[in-house]
């Protein structure tokens, strides 16, 4: 599995990345301390997570590989995801998550829980 993040998507993300951050990518579902609440809809809800280690739990219990490094998931999540997937950014600023079986998400959330 690996995900591709576009020049646009990388300009946007770098900015706030510094050498300790890690980078999750966390599907919705309510587990873990990134979900606010499991939902009952037919939406699928991804989110980028910007984190230090120590805020990452053993929910997020593999990585895939990106253009960034390391990305933590919640392994049994990855029924969710492609196996070639690209996080890029829309016309109106937002990001978007796709595969070769199309749009996973088109309104990927970015959260920035880093201290420092």
């Amino acid at each position: 599995m690996f995900l591709t993040i576009s020049d646009a998507a990388k300009a946007k993300l770098t900015q706030r990345l510094t050498p300790q951050t890690k980078i999750v990518l966390d599907f919705d579902d309510g587990v873990g301390p990134f979900s606010d609440a499991g939902m009952c809809t037919l939406d699928v809800a991804f989110n980028i997570i910007l984190c230090e280690s120590d805020q990452i739990t053993n929910d997020f219990d593999q990585k895939i590989d990106s253009t960034l490094g390391p990305v933590y998931i919640k392994g049994y999540t990855a029924t969710q995801m492609d196996s070639d997937m690209t996080l890029s950014v829309d016309k109106y600023l937002r990001y978007s998550l796709s595969g070769p079986s199309g749009t996973l998400d088109s309104n990927v959330g970015l959260r920035d829980l880093q201290t420092a």
